[in-house]
């Protein structure tokens, strides 16, 4: 099957433009998933509900992440090969994901049921708030096949240059998981078991109607369980590029979590207030993340045929896209912020403190302008161990000491924890662009040709 977007050739702005936008989207409708259940968990169950939902996010990410980190290494392993055409490679490097990520989905299943009311102690979640957290991750990990099932179907797809077709799926299933919002939860009063309920229905309609698609299609990769395989030396490949990303996904979940726990200790409406704020802060980045996506797509392909310096023009042409953009953002979340989290809670104390703290972590969001695309070429190498060891640096050794820093000993309280955040893609920003300049990346690059890999 030949490459939806073909990034080899033709403008990089453009390409990286139409490649990002149905990948934003994608993204956007994502992300409502937890922030519709949230609006509609505030509306009508609280602050105790509002900490319920936000907590319960970073608990699931840090093992939902474990395994989706994977999905990189699927869509670059995939890029590569399908940029030298080779098809036997594809549908084997396809079909031993498949096989790896059922296996990651009742690990994770089973982990998440077992560690939840430990990591919920560990974070200090508050006492009002902990039963209902409870129950929203159980149903959430229950569900969670779908969730990762659709996780790989978008890595498959972004492998072969294709990011508008997932974005129709999960539009669609975003509109379920309101309606279902609505009736679970404004009508049949379920509360946070109907907020989890409807975003596991959800996500299992956006998985299946991606199964649906590749069938009719007739796209070389077929899901059907006649043409799963494992292949040992696949496996290999996926795992040395994947896992370092998924370990660096986790990582940067153990830092949320710490986080959370630094915050909790402020009590339930700073618990509110900051889980409103990782909401919004979560949605302001999704066009840097789009972006960071499309530049390793960009990086991936190029590298696959040899063109270095076109896969290193991607770069400023992704920062050309997105800085302006992440001005805006800037300067809407620093004027408007408390409007924004007033969607999500009417408490005044928890929107007061929300519009506070984003007046500090918004500046982020012109880092992440230049930051993202130069991580996305990263990843784009395959380098995924140099991007954990820079987050490692980064989220746990920085960025949490930061937090307490700021908050615990220059008693800036919750608001100290906003600098950390600010802090930490600055130090990672700086060290990729040392990588680059000191050509590290090349050299690896072209050890692993002498070996046989394409990345």
């Amino acid at each position: 099957m030949a490459l939806k977007t073909d990034f080899t050739k033709g403008s990089l702005n453009k390409q990286i433009f139409f490649f990002a936008v149905p990948v934003v989207i994608s993204n956007l409708f994502q992300a409502m998933y937890n922030a519709v259940d949230m609006y509609f968990i505030g509306k009508y169950m609280g602050t105790v509900g509002t900490v319920a939902v936000s907590v319960g996010g970073p608990v699931m990410n840090l093992l939902f992440m474990a395994v989706a980190g994977m999905s990189l290494g699927v869509t670059i392993l995939l890029g590569s090969q399908i940029g030298i055409g080779d098809e036997e490679k594809i549908k084997r490097t396809a079909n031993t994901a498949i096989v790896m990520f059922l296996c990651g989905a009742i690990f994770i299943t089973a982990l998440g049921l077992l560690l939840t009311p430990h990591i919920l102690k560990w974070i200090s979640t508050p006492a009002e708030a902990v039963g209902a957290a409870e129950k929203y991750l159980s149903i959430i990990f229950l569900g969670m096949i779908f969730t990762l099932g659709y996780n790989l179907v978008c890595a498959i797809q972004r492998g072969f240059g294709d990011s508008k077709s997932s974005m129709y799926f999960v539009i669609a299933a975003c509109v379920t998981n309101a309606v279902l919002d609505y009736v679970f939860i404004a009508h049949m009063h379920l509360e946070v078991v109907g907020a989890a309920s409807a975003t596991v229905i959800s996500q299992a309609v956006s998985f299946l109607l991606s199964i649906i698609y590749f069938r009719s299609k007739k796209h070389i990769v077929t899901f059907s369980p006649k043409d799963w395989t494992f292949d040992k030396e696949t496996a290999k490949d996926l795992v040395r590029i994947g896992f370092p990303s998924a370990l660096q996904q986790a990582t940067i979940n153990v830092a949320y979590l710490a986080l959370n726990g630094i915050v909790n200790t402020y009590g339930l409406a700073a618990s509110a207030a900051y889980g409103i704020c990782v909401k919004l802060d979560n949605f302001a980045i999704l066009p840097s993340t789009a972006v960071n996506d499309s530049v390793a797509a960009v990086t991936s392909q190029n590298l696959g045929v040899g063109q270095t310096e076109r896969a290193i023009k991607g770069i400023s042409a992704g920062r050309k896209l997105i800085i302006p953009f992440n001005l805006v953002l800037m300067f809407a979340m620093f004027f408007f912020g408390h409007h924004f989290a007033s969607i999500f809670n009417t408490d005044p104390e928890v929107v007061d403190m929300a519009g506070r703290y984003l007046k500090v972590s918004c500046f982020m969001y012109l880092i992440y302008g230049i930051y993202y695309p130069l991580m996305g070429f990263i990843k784009g190498t395959g380098n995924a161990m140099f991007a954990l060891k820079n987050t490692i640096f980064a989220q746990l050794i920085l960025r949490i000491p930061v937090a307490y820093f700021f908050a615990k000993v220059l008693n800036f309280g919750f608001y100290g924890v906003a600098a950390a955040w600010i802090a930490a893609p600055i130090s990672s920003n700086t060290i990729y662009t040392i990588y680059l300049k000191s050509g590290r990346w090349l050299k690896r690059l072209e050890a692993n040709k002498q070996k046989g890999k394409s990345i």
